[in-house]
């Protein structure tokens, strides 16, 4: 325990371990919700290893490794995954192993948020948005089908008590809002066998009872867990409920972000800010640059894909990395498609999650100490 002086008041502060940083994150980006090739969590370490000081970087490389050991690091919390792919083997005759041999060595857990991150609320196309200075921001493309909706029956008097239970289970969320539900009242009616026990009249007999139904959304991953909970707090020996598939567009999560500027303004004019805000060497576009802007969309990382959405959503211009050149050609006059570079588009990430991990920790009482890299890991250079 460590104590940090207020004034005239003393806050005890406890200290965290792997798996409290972990929850913190998945409880903005969850797991589930990553691209399912993906190799998001924990990556190297002991989920109940005492983390004080966390060091957030965009890459995990030779030198970010090195960095975390000079400035005391426990923990690297990473947005690329270290392991893309489980390995063979851990050895020191390629870069990988060297740096799981070296991490090991040193005592520092690695934990990545990939697409996870990029697919959330205020994730890496939020955070590009924010950088360049776009109001009114929301996802260009929304994900859908990540929902179900549970609807269970119940005694009126234990309405409340299943409704928590699922709430702390994941049920309940709406875009800003939580604990959301619908009930409503009716009848139900059930002859239990000689070998049941209602809980509600006798067996063998027909019986009538006053219910509640309560419906609540859910994310589809968490279907199980919320099920189980439910159950733990029901009183009927055989419960009655349904699971629906809800295909309805999600507003926590999604692709890229689309959002305006202030007040329009030459492309050339939002290319030269966008450039010195990213701290890009280069700017690939297509586009006339005398064009006046002011709805934009974008996409930390690789964003070709997502060029449809833009035109759909009447940008004016699109920001991205990683474009291939027909797609370049398939933007036509529609708007202008910018590549600013994969490392520009999301190292502005770091910052507001390293924020987060700190604001978060110190709200529920615990001590740590989180730190943006000093180094840039983009590889490629410019000549």
């Amino acid at each position: 325990m460590s104590r940090q002086k207020s004034g005239t008041l003393f806050f005890v502060y406890a200290r965290m371990n792997v798996q409290d940083v972990a929850k913190i994150i998945e409880s903005w980006a969850p797991r589930w919700v990553a691209w399912e090739r993906d190799n998001v969590g924990l990556q190297v370490g002991d989920p109940a290893r005492k983390v004080s000081r966390i060091l957030v970087a965009l890459d995990v490389t030779e030198d970010v490794v090195q960095e975390a050991f000079e400035r005391k690091a426990d923990l690297i919390v990473s947005h690329h995954p270290l392991f893309f792919r489980p390995p063979l083997s851990i050895t020191a005759s390629d870069i990988v192993g060297r740096l799981v041999l070296k991490l090991a060595e040193k005592r520092i857990a690695i934990y990545s948020a990939h697409t996870n991150l990029d697919f959330t609320k205020d994730g890496v196309s939020y955070a590009l948005a924010k950088a360049l200075g776009l109001t009114n921001i929301r996802f260009l493309a929304p994900l859908e089908r990540l929902l179900s909706k549970i609807v269970v029956f119940v005694p009126e008097e234990f309405a409340d008590r299943v409704f928590a239970a699922m709430s702390a289970a994941g049920a309940g969320i709406i875009g800003e809002y939580e604990q959301c539900s619908f009930r409503s009242r009716g009848t139900g009616t059930f002859r239990g066998s000689s070998k049941s026990s209602p809980f509600l009249g006798k067996s063998g007999r027909f019986e009538a009872a006053e219910e509640t139904r309560l419906e609540m959304v859910v994310p589809r991953a968490q279907v199980k867990t919320v099920v189980e909970s439910m159950k733990t707090v029901h009183p009927y020996d055989e419960i009655a409920y349904d699971i629906y598939q809800v295909d309805n567009l999600s507003a926590n999560f999604g692709s890229g972000a689309i959002g305006e500027l202030p007040k329009a303004q030459s492309l050339r004019t939002f290319l030269e800010r966008a450039k010195k805000t990213l701290q890009a060497k280069s700017l690939r576009v297509a586009g006339d640059l005398r064009n006046r802007v002011k709805k934009v969309a974008v996409c930390g990382g690789s964003g070709s894909d997502l060029l449809p959405a833009a035109q759909r959503a009447n940008a004016d211009v699109y920001l991205t990395a990683d474009v291939r050149y027909h797609t370049f050609h398939a933007a036509e006059d529609s708007l202008a498609l910018v590549d600013a570079g994969h490392w520009e588009t999301e190292h502005v990430i770091l910052q507001p999650l390293a924020d987060r991990l700190r604001e978060s920790a110190h709200r529920n009482g615990k001590s740590i100490h989180v730190f943006v890299t000093k180094l840039s890991t983009n590889p490629i250079h410019y000549m």
